[in-house]
């Protein structure tokens, strides 16, 4: 018997650490810096499964998320967000405790940080090599040059280099897109090093996204890697080609609450609150999610042919079934659900279940830490 009632965010730890491992490989075969971003799993207990692979530097997406790792042992922490200078007594408050960086692109927050710490604090310059959402251009070397005079006239503020998510990656439809907007963004990156080596000897160039560092070639220049998502990965990122659909490690456990047999759906308990509204256009349809078999040790295979989650809406999860899986679905079944984006399930579900041994494992959601 399933011990599940309610929608449940199960992990498969093997997959996960199977996702771990390979990442810190491919780091350490092209020599670069290993500082994972914990924006995806959000969880102490995770982490550590990171900290017994030599792990010791990590990237986080809020001040709140790097007080809920420092309070656990992580001394150095790159909060790789636009800084919010709404927050810089907590960032200077942080900073006396461990190594923190932050990311700045405007000459206005640099100009409130030099008159607000007293704490010295490591700033990477966010650069845009594509994804037209934040930081500079490189080209946009007036502005560059105006942030580090800024920062090297400083006393608290510490230029460390360089910080790009090419987050466009995921708008690619294959491993040759992928290495495409990868070469063109280590170019970038390059370029941009090249300019500033001889004034700044130890600049760092840093890279943060899931389909480059999974399937990217050609690393020469690039120093870091950051990215987050890889740990469970997600349909979006098998579509993508980032990963295989056997290297998920996470499945929304639902319980069926509702079945039609004129339609051959289902309906389960799990929704938008659960999942997100997150979709795939598949084969001229549109999908919220695949369907798994959960055995009873909570594990799951392939998806199920035919099967796919046709809508959300908040609390309920209608499913499109074949035939075959229709008549031997039951009122009271659990099933999985592979999500489209992990990121955004995990940070609704607040938690896991662990496959296999059923272990409850924290999420920062769940947590009361710092200022909300």
């Amino acid at each position: 018997m399933i011990p599940i009632s309610s929608p449940t965010l199960l992990l498969d730890k093997q997959k996960a650490c199977a996702n771990i491992d390979r990442m810190l490989k491919k780091a350490k075969a092209n020599d670069l810096r290993f500082k994972p971003h914990f924006k995806t799993h959000q969880s102490i207990a995770v982490g550590e499964w990171f900290k017994e692979r030599g792990v010791n530097q990590i990237t986080v997406s809020s001040v709140k998320m790097a007080e809920y790792f420092a309070l656990n042992g992580w001394t150095d922490i790159t909060i790789a967000f636009p800084c919010n200078v709404r927050v810089v007594e907590r960032i200077n408050n942080l900073a006396g405790r461990i190594t923190l960086s932050i990311l700045v692109s405007d000459p206005k927050t640099v100009a409130i940080l030099r008159n607000s710490l007293s704490n010295k604090v490591q700033v990477y310059i966010e650069i845009d090599t594509g994804s037209d959402r934040t930081g500079l251009k490189p080209t946009d070397l007036d502005i560059i040059e105006s942030l580090l005079q800024q920062i090297t006239n400083s006393e608290t503020l510490n230029f460390r280099g360089f910080y790009s998510h090419p987050g466009h990656s995921y708008s690619a439809r294959s491993k040759q897109e992928i290495q495409n907007i990868h070469q063109d963004a280590v170019l970038q990156m390059q370029q941009l090093k090249k300019h500033y080596t001889s004034g700044f000897s130890n600049l760092l160039c840093c890279l943060g996204d899931t389909p480059c560092c999974s399937v990217g070639e050609g690393w020469e220049g690039i120093d870091e890697i950051s990215a987050g998502n890889f740990v469970f990965y997600d349909l979006m990122q098998a579509r993508i080609g980032s990963c295989n659909i056997s290297d998920i490690a996470v499945a929304l456990a639902c319980p069926v609450v509702s079945t039609n047999s004129a339609r051959k759906e289902i309906v389960v308990h799990g929704g938008a609150v659960h999942l997100s509204k997150e979709s795939l256009g598949d084969a001229g349809k549109q999908t919220y999610g695949k369907i798994a078999e959960i055995d009873n040790d909570l594990s799951w295979g392939e998806p199920v042919a035919g099967c796919y989650v046709k809508s959300l809406s908040q609390e309920h999860g209608i499913i499109k079934c074949s035939t075959a899986f229709f008549e031997r679905a039951e009122i009271g079944d659990i099933i999985g659900i592979l999500p489209i984006h992990s990121c955004l399930t995990a940070d609704a579900m607040k938690g896991y279940t662990t496959t296999v041994t059923a272990d409850r494992i924290d999420h920062l959601q769940s947590a009361e830490v710092g200022v909300k």
